[in-house]
Order: C-alpha cells, then sequence, then structure tokens
C-alpha cells in the first residue's frame, strides 16, 4: 500500500495502486477537484512533489510535455508507483456533497426541439439528490455504459431531476434515449459529480457562455441565483448554430422580468433573416467586455469552445482563478455520447 499526502490540505489517503489517484482521493473524501473523469478536460492536474506515478499507454494529450516536465500530473488517469506527496487545492464546497448511486423512474420525457430532449427523473420515496448548480451526474442504463450529463434545474428540496440530452449522431445511448425510453422506466443515477458549480461567496457580475445543451447547467445556476435573491449581475451567450437550436425561451423571459440578466444569442450558421450576432459566442464576448478582470466567467459546451472561451478570455484581462467551466467530452468521442 502507498500513502498519498495532500501538502496543501495536509488529509492523505491509502492506494494499492490499482486505481487512479483521483478515484482514490474521492473514495476517501477528499473533495479534488475534476470534470470529466476520463483524461479529456484537465481540470484534475496536479503537481507531483515527491513520487512517482504511471499511466496506461502513453499520457493523456490534455496534459502537456512541458507540464510533465514540471512534474505535474492527470491524476484521473494516473496510479501510484510509490508513496505520493501532491499539491492539490480541495474543494471546501463539496465537503458535504456525497456521490451516491440511487434508483430513479422516468416521469417525463419532452422533446424541446428536433434534437434535444428533456427527461425528468423523479428519485422515489423521501429521497432527494443533494447538489450544487452546474455539477452533473453519470446515468446507467444495464444495456449501455454510464453516460455524463449536467443537472439542468437548480437544486431545491425536491425529487425531480431534469436533464438535456442532444441527439448524437452514432450515439448508441442518446438514440435509445430518443427512440425508445419510455416513462416509467427505472434508472439509475450516480451523482453528483464534477467541479462546475455557482461560487455564492462572490458579489462580483457573471458572463454565462453556454454551447448548445451546455445551456442546461447554466440554466441551473442562474435559477438558483434567481431562487436566493442574488443581485449579481448576468449576462447569458447561448450559442448555437440556427435560430430552432434555442430550445428554450427561459433565457428571454429571465431578461425580461429581472434588469439584472441579459442574454445574448448567437448563431454560427444564421439563415439570412437572423438580426443578432453571428459567429462563435466567444467572440461575441470579446467584442463586448474589453477588460474581463472585474467578472466570473462559467462557460459550458463543446471542448473546443470552451477551450477557446478560455484563451480568449484570459487575453482580455480575465483571472485564471475566476474561470470556470465543464467541456462536454462527446466532442472526444464519434460513436457515443456525453
Amino acid at each position: 500500500m502507498f500513502t498519498v499526502l495532500n501538502q496543501v490540505s495536509g488529509k492523505s489517503f491509502q492506494s494499492n495502486g490499482e486505481v487512479s489517484v483521483l478515484d482514490g482521493a474521492l473514495s476517501n473524501g477528499l473533495n479534488f477537484p475534476y470534470g470529466c473523469q476520463n483524461g479529456f478536460c484537465g481540470k484534475c492536474k496536479a503537481v507531483i512533489l515527491n513520487g512517482e506515478i504511471e499511466y496506461d499507454g502513453e499520457v493523456p494529450s490534455a496534459i502537456t510535455k512541458e507540464e510533465v516536465e514540471a512534474n505535474m500530473a492527470l491524476l484521473c488517469q494516473c496510479r501510484a508507483k510509490s508513496d505520493l506527496y501532491i499539491a492539490v487545492d480541495e474543494l471546501d464546497a463539496l465537503a458535504n456533497i456525497e456521490v451516491r448511486s440511487i434508483p430513479c423512474r422516468v416521469e417525463q420525457i419532452n422533446h424541446l426541439n428536433h434534437d434535444v430532449i428533456q427527461i425528468i427523473l423523479k428519485i422515489p420515496g423521501a429521497q432527494s439528490l443533494q447538489y450544487l448548480a452546474g455539477q452533473y451526474l453519470d446515468l446507467e442504463h444495464s444495456d449501455f455504459e454510464p453516460r455524463a450529463f449536467s443537472i439542468a434545474n437548480a437544486p431545491v428540496n425536491s425529487n425531480l431531476i431534469e436533464l438535456h440530452v442532444r441527439l448524437v449522431e452514432d450515439g448508441k445511448f442518446t438514440t435509445f434515449i430518443f427512440n425508445s425510453l419510455a416513462e416509467k422506466t427505472i434508472l439509475r443515477v450516480e451523482g453528483p459529480k464534477g467541479d462546475f458549480f455557482l461560487r455564492e461567496e462572490s458579489e462580483g457580475p457573471i458572463i454565462m457562455i453556454a454551447g448548445g445543451t451546455g445551456f442546461g447547467p447554466i440554466k441551473a445556476i442562474i435559477e438558483h441565483l434567481v431562487a436566493i435573491n442574488s443581485e449579481r449581475v448576468v449576462y447569458l451567450y447561448w450559442g448555437v448554430r440556427d435560430e430552432v437550436d434555442i430550445y428554450s425561451k427561459l433565457p428571454s423571459e429571465w431578461a425580461e422580468k429581472s434588469p439584472k440578466i441579459q442574454f445574448v444569442p448567437v448563431l454560427s450558421e444564421a439563415s439570412g433573416v437572423w438580426q443578432g450576432e453571428r459567429g462563435f459566442v466567444h467572440e461575441s464576448v470579446m467584442r463586448d467586455f474589453e477588460d474581463l478582470s472585474d467578472y466570473e466567467v462559467y462557460a459550458c459546451g463543446p471542448p473546443v469552445m470552451v477551450k477557446a472561451a478560455a484563451k480568449g478570455c484570459l487575453e482580455q484581462g480575465l483571472s485564471k482563478k475566476n474561470f470556470f467551466s465543464d467541456a462536454f467530452e462527446y466532442a472526444f468521442e464519434s460513436n457515443d455520447d456525453g
């Protein structure tokens, strides 16, 4: 057995070297930051101060050669080969959030447009899922590998969970959801997961950047802000291909009801009649905000969008610690979903 010690918090756990360092930390109650858990997003990078790790096969592409040379590691993909001394900033907000595997029933299935479906899951009895606005869960069905979907409703004392699922070409699970999943079907969920959630301790203005169904967790965060009567100013930019892909009227309704919420839809393949913003969603943000030093940015959607948004925001003065993101892993997978 190896001892893995986090120098930042002083907490440690034992590892047999057979599971990833991240899995070992999470199973022992340490709140290490992470996102996709599949080596794509890079959120679980940490400095190895002392000790040896190993990967299965090649070093994942989410970590650069320069980072490896600087003794950084991708904790969701590496295993301990010796005692480890690492540096990780744990997330205090997750300290009381328990990851659980619980059954649920499909309560409602609603087609929001041509390729996005809303699923309402009901947790039986008096149970409920405690989570932070913006987090995700794994949806489990006995015939498929588990798939990660963001929770699209605010955390309230309710046993209902809302998911927005986009039909992915050749995606086995989403094809099943669109064509075969029926109401009253029993599934399981495991969660909540991820470190994409609202930082409530801040009072500054927020820019939300959503791509496609990345609107789901953004919706949850804004609903939570409304529920707690937050005075924070929110700018929501939602990027989709064409007007038909704006599958919810809620952003316009929020903007109409509250002067503190502004909504800017951005179409990348707009038809000739569209009078609004065109192009890539992050570019619209860059045009509207020359100096982002006083803002927080929450970005959710395909990895290419999130990476471009991060680069642009940092170049225009955003502090790295004020950029929060969730990159949907399905963009890396050609034959399945996320």
